[in-house]
């Protein structure tokens, strides 16, 4: 079977933009540039909505390899995460599906290219998101995540990286359920200029079912990041800017010692 009849390949193959579309070729990046990322599999464009009794085997068998109870699931559509145009909350995620629920969740995404939103957002920017193919990966809860900019988001500034941070899962803070800290950092220097320290009083959290929760939180008004992490997730930032030549939004985590970068796309609000 060659390359273009592949149905579904691990994130470590997932090199041709036109069988996995943006999302899964940038993990696939990290990966190979050496980041540590939570590996997976994605179901390409081959079989973008046609699910039959083969494919649905080979999903089944790539989720059992990850040895995972609880997986995400996310579009990866050709066009996501591009230079001009990022698609960011555009399409659908679904987080921690079971096995039973895998397969549903899988042809929601497919379906997600035609809601009312990413059409919305394709005839707004006058493009084309083309076939969908979509990313499976497990679930972990995270000690703490969020979001990093190597370029400042609101002023601009090419010199500083912003990081935001929050305990618990980062869907919290890309969903803007909770106020997370802000740092700014110089970019050349690694010094940290700014810290804006939130009240969090409450964490997401994986519950025993898989299902997300919410639990009480005491010392959220602390800082969320020692400072070594925040220089390492700084770091980080400028490496990704360098290696893709362009300023980066990148998602990451941290669970217990070790950092990982979760996505990483151009900040296309830059002028």
């Amino acid at each position: 079977m060659n390359s273009m009849e592949k149905l579904v390949l691990p994130l470590s193959q997932a090199e041709d933009l036109s069988l996995v579309g943006g999302k899964a070729r940038s993990l696939n990046e990290l990966l190979k540039a050496g980041f540590k990322t939570q590996d997976g599999f994605v179901i390409t464009t081959v079989a973008f909505g046609n699910m039959n009794n083969k494919l649905e085997q080979e999903i089944l068998y790539y989720f059992d390899e990850l040895g995972a109870q609880y997986v995400a699931v996310r579009s990866s559509a050709v066009a996501e995460d591009g230079k001009q145009d990022a698609w960011a909350g555009q399409l659908e995620t679904f987080l921690n599906i079971s096995r039973s629920e895998l397969i549903d969740a899988v042809k929601k995404c497919w379906v997600s290219i035609d809601s009312a939103r990413a059409k919305s957002y394709a005839a707004q920017k006058n493009i084309n998101a083309g076939k969908v193919a979509v990313i499976v990966q497990p679930m972990t809860q995270s000690d703490s995540a969020g979001v990093a900019f190597s370029a400042h988001p609101v002023t601009k500034n090419v010199d500083q990286v912003v990081i935001e941070a929050g305990l618990g899962l980062g869907e919290a803070v890309v969903s803007g359920q909770i106020t997370p800290d802000t740092y700014v950092i110089d970019k050349k220097s690694n010094e940290i200029l700014e810290k804006n320290i939130s009240i969090q009083s409450k964490k997401l959290v994986q519950g025993k079912n898989g299902k997300n929760i919410w639990q009480s939180l005491t010392g959220g008004d602390q800082q969320k990041l020692t400072d070594s992490q925040i220089k390492d997730i700084a770091e980080k930032a400028v490496l990704l800017e360098k290696r893709y030549g362009y300023p980066v939004d990148i998602e990451w985590m941290i669970k217990g010692p070790e950092l990982f970068i979760m996505q990483c796309r151009p900040i296309t609000t830059l002028s």
